[in-house]
């Protein structure tokens, strides 16, 4: 059927009100941190880099979609391979929770600096390009560049950190 066949179709059967609802089974994917042709079933990556994804069943291509940084590649029941943004993710699937990974980070202390003791706020701007508002007590941490920093509240420090 091409497209304009559909479309009659589908008006047909909004019209005569013969359309029919579905509703999708739950399935649980699997994140795996692989290139996205390494997928097996029920599992899905994140792509680092722009690239198009053939979907194929049965060893026939079903379509071809341009991806970008950031969206995802999910593998189907039969191994058939999805790009999909970030936006039709949201709507489609309920994304699980995430963990933090073991990542070692360079860090220090703010302690009494250049003149400024106890409250005095000290403001930064984080690597991402916010203005933070910093205190004595609170940590500074270091991107994996080491030159980029951003700031962790004390309090929150002492909960998601620990000293090696």
């Amino acid at each position: 059927m091409d497209n304009q066949l559909v479309k009659n179709h589908l008006r047909k059967l909004k019209r005569t009100k013969k359309i029919s609802k579905f509703t999708r089974k739950v399935q649980t994917y699997k994140y795996m941190n692989v290139e996205y042709s390494k997928l097996k079933p029920y599992t899905y990556t994140i792509v680092l880099k722009d690239t198009q994804i053939l979907t194929k069943i049965n060893g026939k291509v079903e379509s071809k979609i341009n991806v970008k940084r950031g969206d995802y590649v999910v593998c189907g029941p039969k191994g058939e391979k999805y790009g999909l943004p970030l936006e039709k993710i949201v709507n489609t699937y309920d994304l699980g929770t995430i963990s933090t990974k073991v990542v070692e980070r360079l860090g220090f202390q703010l302690k009494d600096i250049d003149g400024k003791k106890g409250r005095d706020p000290v403001e930064i701007n984080a690597s991402w390009g916010e203005t933070q508002n910093m205190k004595m007590g609170d940590y500074i941490m270091l991107e994996f560049d080491k030159k980029s920093y951003y700031g962790v509240d004390k309090g929150a420090f002492n909960k998601t950190y620990n000293k090696i």
